[in-house]
């Protein structure tokens, strides 16, 4: 949150110094705390004396500053007992700015010296350029098309309405295209802004959409890729084996990433991460989609059923997938954990003045520490640093079982591809599930269970799922429907995904895709080093995709 002392010109981006003064001479200290730290106690800063003295400040969140009259040996006060403060502030605090807090007749005043620049300027700047080229990429294709189409007369008008309609749906491609591109980014640091990356415990940020878009698309393709097999004649047993094949390929190659840049040390792997929930949701769901999928399906006469024949269709895996969300609601509020209340949601550490220190995750955590043991799960999940907790895993094997959930409700997407011809059926309906997945969602998080990304809370799988169904949609309309976008950059990479995945985690910090200069401050070239490794990989997918090259298991 600080650091100290700090000098102007010496400041990072996110970052602002603070000079502290006292001229009453009082006994004064300042304490504060970080909006990113629910319910916990203030933390020591520094004593105010004086004589000036500099402390460097986070900007990337907001903060609540006390000034109290104590002896200072306290490092943590809770909020309870910070009433006799002398003053309380809420101090907005912007990058590179620097500013004053002076105890004078003993009130609290923060002056601004020097004023703080917007962040995000170069974001917009940098993305205007980037949206700019690629306009000018798409108007010069479309010109040049124009010039064929005219001189060459190259133009195919013999397609049938037919052949139309059984063309690659680009969207599909389009949309896990972005999901890849999105999480190289993120996982290049996203050019250093935090509303970018992910949320620390509870809430929603950017970042926080990219992987449970990339699980929801996975259910999208299930019924597609299985219905085609089934309609072939590939026997189920056949399916089945490739389905457990690809699963287990899954979790090896994610645990196999998981020992990058270590030792191997078999006492202390990680055992889960993002690749291994793939492998465990997908044999999940495919195997439960091909065992309860007839290959030919019941004709449906009555009007009702037609209209919902989406639903009906899958209606025996909707009762053994609400059974699985029904188990997970019920482990998590009920399951007893030992020295901490049933149903507890939180961070642990100094959450709720650190009453439940060691409860982190509740009955998410408890489970992976009994199973899996604490050597094994992830150890540098930011909550450490800002809760002070244990560490805890956010692919942790509770939240398997919504991620389940999320992945069947994008087979359920899936099947309206399926069932419906008309692009008009199918975004109605799927804007219709977003909606309600949204209300739900949004009430379930105000209510009962916050949106948590390392949870992977019931409303979180609702709320993602709901704006990957809108997502998804505008990609639809766009690129199949209207013809207007072709989807690049992101439909070539979205071909690749896994490679792609796969790679930049190999060559994480390795030049060309990754470089540094100097110490690295400067926001525009973290944002421009991001950019480059996503620009890197995306050229790499269009040179695969020309050779017809696609990595796949």
């Amino acid at each position: 949150m600080f650091k100290q002392p700090c000098f102007f010109g010496d400041l990072n981006y996110d970052e602002a110094c603070v000079n502290l003064r006292n001229e009453d001479g009082s006994n004064a200290w300042l304490y504060a705390l970080s909006s990113d730290c629910v319910s916990c106690p203030y933390t020591r800063v520094s004593s105010i004396s004086t004589a000036n003295y500099s402390v460097r400040f986070n900007t990337a969140r907001s903060m609540k500053w006390a000034v109290l009259d104590v002896d200072g040996t306290s490092k943590y006060i809770s909020a309870a007992n910070i009433s006799n403060a002398l003053c309380k502030l809420s101090p907005n605090l912007g990058e590179y700015g620097s500013y004053e807090l002076l105890i004078r007749n003993e009130s609290c005043l923060l002056n601004t010296l020097i004023r703080p620049t917007n962040p995000y300027i170069t974001l917009l700047i940098v993305f205007g350029i980037i949206t700019c080229f690629l306009v000018g990429i798409s108007i010069s294709r479309q010109i040049w098309q124009l010039i064929q189409d005219k001189f060459l007369k190259q133009v195919d008008n013999q397609i049938s309405n037919e052949g139309v309609k059984k063309r690659r749906v680009k969207s599909i491609d389009t949309f896990r295209g972005i999901s890849i591109l999105c999480m190289i980014f993120v996982n290049d640091g996203a050019g250093g802004y935090y509303v970018m990356e992910h949320a620390t415990w509870n809430g929603l940020l950017i970042g926080d959409l990219v992987f449970p878009c990339f699980m929801w698309i996975m259910g999208f393709c299930i019924p597609i890729a299985l219905s085609s097999q089934l309609s072939r004649g590939v026997s189920k047993y056949e399916m089945s084996f490739s389905i457990l094949k690809r699963s287990i390929l899954l979790f090896l190659i994610g645990l196999s990433l998981n020992t990058l840049g270590t030792r191997s040390q078999l006492e202390k792997i990680r055992i889960f991460g993002v690749l291994q929930r793939f492998g465990v949701a997908y044999l999940v769901v495919a195997l439960l989609f091909l065992s309860l999928t007839p290959r030919k399906p019941k004709r449906i006469q009555t009007l009702l059923h037609r209209q919902l024949k989406d639903i009906s269709i899958l209606l025996p895996q909707w009762c053994i997938i609400l059974v699985i969300v029904i188990v997970h609601c019920l482990l998590t509020f009920k399951l007893a954990v030992p020295g901490c209340p049933t149903g507890y949601l939180g961070p642990g550490g100094r959450h709720e003045d650190g009453k439940y220190f060691n409860c982190t995750g509740g009955a998410a955590g408890y489970i992976d520490d009994l199973i899996l043991t604490p050597e094994h799960v992830y150890q540098k999940l930011s909550i450490i640093s800002v809760y002070g907790s244990k560490p805890f895993d956010p692919e942790c094997l509770l939240g398997c079982l919504t991620t389940i959930f999320q992945v069947f409700l994008g087979v359920q997407a899936g099947e309206i591809l399926l069932c419906y011809k008309d692009w008009k059926d199918r975004v109605v309906r799927w804007l219709l599930w977003a909606a309600v997945l949204a209300i739900v969602g949004f009430l379930a998080h105000v209510y009962v269970i916050p949106v948590n990304k390392n949870l992977w809370s019931l409303s979180f799988a609702l709320v993602t799922t709901a704006f990957a169904l809108g997502l998804l949609s505008a990609c639809y309309l766009l690129v199949d429907v209207a013809g207007i976008w072709r989807g690049g950059p992101f439909r070539i990479p979205g071909m690749n995904a896994l490679f792609m995945y796969v790679g930049h985690l190999l060559c994480y910090q390795i030049f060309p895709f990754h470089w540094r200069i100097g110490t690295m401050q400067s926001r525009a070239l973290v944002l421009i080093e991001a950019i480059w490794g996503v620009v890197l990989w995306t050229i790499i997918a269009y040179i695969m995709h020309r050779k017809r090259t696609y990595i796949t298991l």
